[in-house]
């Protein structure tokens, strides 16, 4: 009699479900990475510093060029250039000290909210620093727009032919907020909107009102105080006694 001996087949086992992988773990000698973000836009303000930081290196660049091209070396190499936002009817200013010790110190101030291109720079730095060059170079502290700067400014202009130095000189400047009269059609630029067309009139007809050249957003209603009392205006006041649109040379 034969016997047979048969040995029972194993079912295969399935593979058991693989759970996602957590992201950053090591899968099979491969590790997954967080995708990239989206990167911001970049906002008005970051822009405007980083194209003022232009303008500064700009301007550095140039005092230095001049002074060792056309002042050869003569003015002082710590001369600090001091960009400004409270120069408002003058693009640039020159500064010259000597204490008692015979120790001179010499800055330049720049409007920032003037010199808004590099021809403008290039204009005003140049002018600022022949005032140097007569208070440093030629020693005469009391020398204004005369034959001595008109000289260096001249020299300034033959090198540089793409200078143009004058004694005065209008800068129109681009105000953000401006606001024009209903009656003689004048026109207000502020660089914040500091006028309120309900409480001033015209300065130059002493009537008219003035009416926003910019979007107005709507006020949402204020609610009266216990006393139940508002201030009014009782006069309106003239704006005409503001700094004027022109800019004239420091």
């Amino acid at each position: 009699m034969t016997v047979v001996v048969t040995t029972p087949t194993r079912t295969p086992r399935l593979p058991s479900k693989v759970k996602p992988a957590t992201i950053g773990a090591r899968t099979k000698g491969r590790t997954k990475c967080t995708p990239a973000k989206t990167p911001r836009k970049t906002s008005g303000k970051a822009f405007a510093l980083a194209e003022q930081a232009e303008r500064a290196t700009y301007a550095q660049s140039l005092f230095d060029e001049l002074n060792r091209t056309i002042f050869a070396g003569h003015l002082p190499v710590e001369t600090s250039l001091v960009w400004s936002k409270r120069l408002l009817t003058t693009a640039g200013r020159a500064r010259w000290h000597r204490s008692k010790e015979g120790v001179q110190t010499t800055s330049i101030e720049l409007a920032t909210k003037i010199l808004d291109s590099n021809e403008r720079i290039r204009n005003t730095l140049s002018h600022e620093m022949c005032h140097l060059a007569c208070w440093v170079i030629n020693k005469d502290p009391k020398e204004g727009h005369g034959k001595i700067w008109k000289s260096w400014a001249a020299k300034v202009m033959r090198k540089r032919t793409d200078i143009d130095i004058s004694t005065r000189h209008n800068y129109e400047i681009s105000y953000p907020f401006e606001w024009e009269c209903g009656n003689c059609a004048k026109t207000y630029g502020r660089f914040s909107k500091s006028i309120h067309p309900e409480r001033v009139v015209c300065g130059a007809c002493k009537t008219g009102m003035l009416h926003p050249l910019f979007t107005v957003r709507s006020r949402m209603a204020t609610t009266p105080s216990k006393s139940g009392r508002r201030t009014i205006a009782t006069s309106p006041r003239d704006p005409s006694s503001d700094p004027p649109r022109g800019v004239q040379w420091g």
